[in-house]
């Protein structure tokens, strides 16, 4: 197979430990305290999790409408499962093409048309799912985090278990920053143009920040795993995240995979920013670690396609059913579902996030 360039593929720029390293450093899993948030999911919590309800299709154009219907977040045997499933098969096939998805008055995003959408040349959203925060029971700022998870299997799904700023003390996203613990691709064999599997092979970790959007130096903060055999959606694997006043590490099965340590003048001089784009420190006010010496509170959730599929990349067995710039992009997705909808397996659960145990310790 003849293989092409992939586009906008992340690309890590700072040191990793190899994938092999068996004597990584050990300092987040070691260096814990008492207990201060924990879900162990014996029963779906809402006084810990509130939903997401919104068909905004996100910063990536994603495909997905999020709702807190029970088909789509569910908890059983001490297991929480964020499922994707389809829109169809809730309001019937016409009803993407003619429909109108009204989300009011329990939307609580609206954006580019989140609370209230109508189809037209493109479809209603032909995914429905979920997406879980801790915005109104628990924010932290110092300590280690640790999560349980199997990822789901299934072509074009995108799990995210993630962290945003309770309070944007900076200013609007990339100002007060985001932090990406786990993110992957859910498709069995998707490959870059070097023949790399970017696909359930490799979880990635992220840091985004920056001045604005066009200066997110996010290449700087980014980090991967990939596993040598097997994949993240065949069995459970434990993430870890360590945020200390100083430095902040990710963790993959207690084996270090990436590490942020900014230097004296603190991401502001670590992006360059003085020199590009110039202009004042928006973090002076802040620590060495500003932005991310703020609370930030956890998001859980499942989204399918969208920006985060590059271009130009190989799948297995068929290409990419939509293109990134096409104003119909969820109507081509819909309508090659012959060829993703059995990857799925959606009857075994196989699509769904499935989480065991979150845990954050004091330092």
């Amino acid at each position: 197979m003849k293989w092409v360039l992939c586009l906008a593929i992340l690309v890590a720029t700072v040191t990793c430990l190899p994938a092999g390293d068996s004597n990584p450093p050990q300092e987040g899993q070691q260096s814990r305290g008492r207990i201060v948030f924990q879900d162990e999911f014996d029963y779906f919590d809402s006084s810990k999790w509130q939903h997401i309800i919104t068909a905004w299709r996100g910063g990536n154009d994603e495909f997905q409408y999020y709702s807190n219907k029970q088909q789509n977040s569910y908890v059983r045997d001490g297991i929480l499962y964020i499922k994707p499933t389809l829109t169809a098969d809730t309001y019937g096939e016409d009803f993407l093409y003619h429909g109108t998805l009204d989300l009011r008055p329990d939307c609580n995003i609206d954006i580019d048309g989140g609370c209230y959408r109508v189809a037209g040349d493109e479809i209603i959203n032909p995914i429905q799912s979920a997406r879980i925060r801790t915005i109104n029971s628990f924010s932290f700022v110092y300590g280690t985090v640790e999560i349980r998870a199997k990822m789901p299997r299934g072509d074009w799904i995108w799990p995210a278990m993630w962290l945003l700023p309770t309070s944007e003390v900076y200013g609007g996203w990339p100002r007060s920053g985001e932090i990406d613990m786990v993110e992957i691709r859910g498709n069995n064999n998707f490959r870059d143009g070097s023949g790399k599997n970017i696909g359930n092979k490799m979880v990635a970790s992220t840091n985004h920040w920056g001045p604005d959007y066009a200066h997110n130096q996010w290449p700087l903060t980014h980090f991967e795993k990939v596993l040598e055999s097997g994949d993240f959606s065949s069995d459970f694997h434990t993430f870890g995240l360590e945020r200390r006043p100083d430095v902040m590490r990710f963790y993959v099965d207690g084996n270090l995979v990436g590490e942020i340590r900014p230097p004296a003048g603190g991401f502001w001089e670590m992006g360059g920013f003085a020199n590009n784009p110039g202009g004042p420190n928006i973090w002076a006010n802040g620590s060495k670690m500003a932005p991310f010496d703020q609370p930030f509170h956890f998001i859980f959730n499942v989204a399918v396609g969208g920006n985060y599929f590059p271009e130009g990349c190989v799948n297995e067995g068929y290409q990419k059913p939509w293109q990134m710039y096409d104003p119909r992009q969820m109507k081509s997705f819909w309508e090659n579902r012959n060829k993703w909808l059995p990857t799925w397996n959606a009857q075994t659960e196989d699509n769904a996030l499935k989480v065991d145990y979150i845990r954050v310790y004091e330092l």
